[in-house]
């Protein structure tokens, strides 16, 4: 298998996965104690309203599309920006309106190497689990939520292959939007950030970004 790390050839690895982004990021100071008595107040009111707006949705099975943008400055290099997402989403409601949810989606770019313009693919495939809590408002129901993240990928050119996973996290919120009562046809527009990034020779290649789009749902 081809070493991660860059080679001495011109074109590299490629630039997107053989040279890395360095950062570092200021904080400020947050008021913690003020953070945390919100949030409980947030949660005791969200769990107390929701047997009274107990949602009849069991499950979800969703087709989304959208858009997805790695925030890797070096990927616009190889790929060039923004990327077309396509996958599936199952969601299932445990307690408390709280939902557990699962995506496994595809990104499919095809780019040029740096200098020998010769072509390289790369597949990514996000694969998320988490937790997120739907207030079932009748016909429209915001939601906001949490979780873990695997992101397989493949890159294929004429010097190589390359085959990876990276660990994540993510937060993300939407809205379901309903037509009918009872009627098992929805739609959701979805926002997600995801942050997943990985060393190479002491840079940081971060594959996470925003993404946002619409799906088609059949609740159950």
């Amino acid at each position: 298998m081809p070493s991660f790390a860059p080679t001495r050839r011109p074109e590299g690895r490629l630039l997107f996965f053989g040279e890395g982004l360095c950062y570092a990021e200021g904080r400020k100071p947050v008021q913690m104690k003020a953070f945390y008595r919100l949030t409980g107040l947030l949660l005791a009111a969200l769990f107390i309203a929701g047997p009274a707006l107990a949602s009849e949705r069991q499950g979800t099975l969703e087709f989304f599309t959208g858009q997805y943008s790695i925030r890797e400055p070096l990927f616009k290099t190889v790929y060039q920006e923004g990327s077309s997402i396509q996958g599936l989403i199952l969601s299932s409601t445990l307690l408390f309106n709280i939902d557990f949810y699962l995506e496994l989606k595809a990104i499919n770019k095809k780019g040029e190497l740096t200098y020998s313009k010769e072509p390289t693919t790369l597949v990514l495939i996000p694969v998320s689990l988490g937790l997120r809590y739907v207030l079932p408002l009748g016909f429209v129901q915001p939601y906001a939520g949490a979780g873990i993240d695997f992101y397989l990928f493949f890159e294929n050119n004429p010097i190589g292959s390359y085959f990876n996973y990276v660990r994540g996290y993510h937060g993300l919120g939407g809205v379901y939007i309903r037509f009918a009562k009872k009627f098992p046809i929805l739609l959701n527009f979805k926002a997600k950030y995801t942050k997943a990034s990985f060393k190479v020779n002491d840079r940081l290649i971060e594959l996470g970004g925003p993404e946002y789009g619409a799906a088609l749902v059949i609740a159950f």
